[in-house]
C-alpha cells in the first residue's frame, strides 16, 4: 500500500445557483479554469448531492403535496420542538422503505437508497420558501454518468464522489458521507496487513469514499458558502 502523509482539498467558488437541466460537468469545467486549478490522473472530485439533485429536478413544492392520514398521525406522533409540516412528512414516508425510529422531531428511515438517516435526505435549506430538495434518485448513476462525462471532456482519469450530510447515532452533529462514487473503490480492504507489532488485520476495511467527503465538507461547508 503506497502511503500518504498529506492531501491537497480545494475549493471552486463562483459555481452558479444550479437548475433542472443544467450541464455539471460543463460548470465544473468552467470553474476549474475560473480558480486556475488544473485536474492530474487520479484526482478525486467531490460535488455536494444538492447541485446533483438540483440538476436532476429533485426538487418538491409543498404546495403540490397533500398529506395522508399516516402523514399527520406520525406528524402529531414526533412532536418536539421541530415539529414537522405534515407534507413533509409525507414526502419523507414516500422516499423510505421504512420507518426505523421516531421522537422530538426525528424521523430515522432507511431511504428507498438504503441508507439509514434522517428524513430520508429531505432538506429545506438552500432552496425558495416552500419547497424541499431530496436525495438524487440513483447517487450512484449520477456519479458514473458524471464522471465518463468530465474524463470525456478533459482527457483525464478522474474519480467522481457525491457527499450528503448525514448524522450519526448517539453523537451531536452532521458529518459528509459519500451516496455515490465512481473511478475508485469506497473501501480499502487491510484484512491480511500486518499492523507495527506484527498482528495481522482481520476485519479492517477503511471507507475511503466516506473520510474523502467528510474531508471536503470542511471545505465545501453546509449553508451560504457557495463552494458545491
Amino acid at each position: 500500500m503506497k502511503e500518504t502523509t498529506h492531501i491537497e482539498i480545494f475549493g471552486l467558488r463562483g459555481i452558479p445557483e444550479i437548475k433542472e437541466g443544467d450541464d455539471i460537468a460543463g460548470i465544473f469545467i468552467e470553474a476549474l479554469h475560473a480558480n486556475n486549478i488544473s485536474l492530474r490522473d487520479g484526482d478525486a472530485i467531490v460535488f455536494a448531492s444538492k447541485i446533483i439533485s438540483k440538476s436532476e429536478g429533485r426538487i418538491v413544492s409543498l404546495s403540490t403535496v397533500n398529506p395522508s392520514e399516516e402523514a399527520f398521525r406520525l406528524a402529531e406522533r414526533i412532536g418536539g420542538e421541530n415539529r414537522k409540516d405534515p407534507r413533509i412528512v409525507q414526502i419523507i414516508i414516500d422516499e423510505s422503505r421504512e420507518i426505523v425510529r421516531t421522537g422530538n422531531g426525528h424521523i430515522i428511515v432507511e431511504t428507498k437508497h438504503g441508507f439509514i438517516c434522517a428524513n430520508a435526505g429531505i432538506d429545506e435549506s438552500n432552496v425558495p420558501e416552500g419547497y424541499v430538495i431530496l436525495l438524487p434518485e440513483d447517487p450512484q448513476r449520477s456519479a458514473d454518468v458524471l464522471r465518463a462525462e468530465i474524463e470525456r471532456r478533459i482527457n483525464r482519469k478522474i474519480a467522481v464522489l457525491i457527499a450528503d450530510s448525514h448524522g450519526r447515532a448517539f453523537r451531536d452533529g452532521v458529518v459528509g458521507i459519500c451516496i455515490g462514487v465512481s473511478g475508485i473503490s469506497p473501501l480499502l480492504d487491510r484484512r491480511g496487513d500486518a499492523d507495527r507489532f506484527g498482528r495481522i488485520a482481520r476485519v479492517t476495511k477503511v471507507a475511503v469514499a466516506d473520510e474523502i467527503c467528510a474531508a471536503a465538507n470542511l471545505v465545501m461547508g453546509e449553508l451560504s458558502e457557495g463552494i458545491p
